[in-house]
């Protein structure tokens, strides 16, 4: 759990306070029509976190048919 609420905040930190210094940087002329794209920024931040779930459900089903297997032969 950790890490998904890790994984979310740091992506939000990234996107909202990071990232748009860098973005003023290699892009001057942008400005306020590209503030339509936060709620695509949200929903990233969201399949972030998804994703880490995910990942982390699948690791601990391989540990665990890996686990089986390993009593199994011996």
């Amino acid at each position: 759990m950790k890490m998904i609420i890790g994984t979310t905040v740091g992506f939000y930190i990234l996107n909202f306070w990071i990232l748009p210094v860098v973005y003023q940087i290699l892009f001057p002329w942008g400005g306020a029509a590209e503030t339509h794209l936060h709620p695509i920024y949200m929903g990233m931040i969201l399949l972030s976190g998804l994703m880490v779930y995910c990942t982390k459900l699948i690791l601990a089903e391989v540990k665990e048919l890996k686990e089986q297997k390993e009593t199994k032969d011996s």
